[in-house]
């Protein structure tokens, strides 16, 4: 029966999985419906299916974070357990970012502090990327899931350079996730389908631009926003804009 149930979760995987440019978009008043905004409003006028954000004009702090934010974020009453949730996200993301940034777009959250899954945009230093390079203007986009086992496993879906589109697609169906990107230079790569590891406590997506931060002294992360001015003085990071174009987002299943 497991072998059946888990078949029948990758068909449906399949079946929604599309391409992003393929698709309409969201409407910005459905999108409104579920998602508080952190920051600046990234809805342009008038509303095409694109959102803009910017972590460095916005500079939003949320008090516990690794550096400034512009996201948009599922609002309280709408969360719902990993079990419960069954979403679909789809965008062709455009980071306009200089060399050495690094940024996550999109993420799964756990109430509290946890996070189960997260894509970042980085040109950093990072083994598990396909680039790995830190400053040469090279973005790596890598997946980070929280597994069963408690542990992040990663993979690496691709490069970009700054101002070059990837299309970017997001599944996660009562606790599996898998995740899709496509990029001119490597085509299409996938995540594994992953369960996530067990949890009873409610999930949200966000995505935009988090501008991640480190304290430059120490070399590790820091919640204070002087310590994160200076690291992107001291690394010439002086300008941040994600943008999601033909951007999808749509639920399937009992609704809160």
């Amino acid at each position: 029966m497991r072998i059946v149930l888990h078949a029948a979760a990758l068909s449906l995987l399949a079946a929604i999985t599309l391409p992003a440019a393929a698709q309409s978009y969201t409407p910005q008043a459905a999108l409104q419906k579920l998602f508080a905004v952190e920051g600046n409003s990234p809805y342009p006028s008038p509303y095409a299916g694109t959102l803009n954000f910017s972590a460095l004009t916005s500079k939003y702090d949320s008090g516990h974070g690794h550096g400034y934010r512009n996201e948009v974020k599922v609002t309280d009453k709408q969360r719902l357990s990993a079990a419960q949730t069954h979403e679909h996200f789809a965008a062709r993301i455009t980071p306009t970012l200089p060399a050495g940034a690094k940024t996550i777009v999109a993420q799964y959250h756990v109430e509290g502090l946890d996070t189960i899954l997260k894509v970042y945009v980085q040109d950093t230093a990072d083994k598990q990327g396909l680039d790995g390079k830190a400053g040469n203007g090279v973005f790596d986009i890598l997946v980070r899931i929280l597994g069963t086992d408690g542990k992040e496993a990663t993979t690496a879906l691709g490069t970009v350079h700054s101002g070059e589109g990837f299309d970017l697609d997001i599944v996660f169906n009562a606790g599996e996730a898998l995740v899709t990107a496509r990029t001119a230079s490597g085509g299409e790569l996938k995540t594994p389908l992953t369960r996530i590891k067990g949890d009873d406590r409610q999930i949200y997506f966000k995505f935009g631009d988090y501008l991640q931060a480190l304290d430059p002294d120490t070399g590790k992360h820091t919640i204070e926003p002087a310590k994160w001015d200076q690291y992107y003085r001291q690394n010439h990071i002086d300008s941040s804009q994600i943008s999601f174009s033909h951007t999808i987002f749509e639920r399937n299943g009992a609704q809160p």
